[in-house]
């Protein structure tokens, strides 16, 4: 079992058992915590997928590299369990793939989803933000930022926590009771994003507005619209990107 499991598998039970594993959970002591990977408390700078990669390596994940249709770098990485996540570097400073102070984790799941499921899922945990797409996918999303530094730890513990709850929204997608609703989809705030382009084109705006194109707030804004991306490319390569979700029901036993 690799790194990345044990410490998924842990996360995932520590809400019922804290207190029995307050001595001996990897992420509880500071010393044990330095193990989760090599020189944990070195900073990194920037989310480069050079820097990301390496990473992903050391704890035994399977990854791919793509590059988005302007031309970002992303890594399509694969969890123990299966479940495939696309980590996107963001708010790029030295060009559109390189001195990227943000990035963003996803995970999309394609399937018969209940609105209400996720909407749900979003109140109770803070950590990551989950939506669903006007094509009917959900996703689960997690920003991070390193403007002045973040430990190499750090970016670890945020991964096995944000695949953690993703897997919990994927068993929660799974055994749901689908339901009407009418709960709004991500793109019903896409105005946002084009009120924040029409600020990009006028220098003076941004300026007062005190935002730039290479900024985390305008990062944000990207999430919805790179689900769309995900959600296409999946389609083209089914099965490479997107999660399917199946019913316990309707599986062969």
């Amino acid at each position: 079992m690799t790194k990345l499991a044990i410490a998924a598998l842990a996360l995932a039970t520590m809400a019922a058992t804290a207190p029995a594993l307050a001595q001996g959970n990897a992420l509880s002591a500071s010393t044990e915590e330095k193990q989760i990977i090599s020189e944990a408390s070195k900073l990194m700078y920037d989310y480069d997928v050079e820097n990301v990669v390496p990473i992903l390596q050391e704890l035994g994940l399977k990854w791919e590299g793509r590059t988005a249709p302007q031309g970002q770098k992303v890594v399509i990485a694969t969890a123990p369990s299966g479940m495939k996540f696309v980590i996107m570097p963001t708010a790029c400073k030295a060009g559109v793939a390189s001195g990227c102070v943000g990035v963003s984790m996803t995970a999309v799941f394609n399937g018969s989803i209940d609105q209400r499921t996720v909407t749900s899922f979003n109140y109770r945990y803070p950590f990551t933000s989950a939506g669903i797409d006007e094509s009917g996918a959900a996703f689960i999303n997690r920003y991070e930022i390193a403007d002045y530094g973040v430990p190499r730890g750090n970016f670890v513990t945020s991964v096995y926590v944000f695949l953690a709850q993703a897997s919990m929204l994927q068993d929660s997608l799974a055994t749901a009771t689908t339901t009407v609703s009418q709960d709004s989809f991500s793109g019903d705030l896409s105005a946002n994003a084009l009120n924040m382009q029409q600020v990009f084109a006028d220098a003076n705006a941004a300026k007062i507005a005190g935002i730039s194109a290479t900024g985390h707030q305008a990062s944000l804004e990207t999430t919805a619209q790179f689900v769309k991306v995900l959600v296409q490319a999946d389609e083209q390569q089914p099965g490479k990107i997107i999660n399917f979700m199946a019913r316990p029901d309707s599986m062969d036993h």
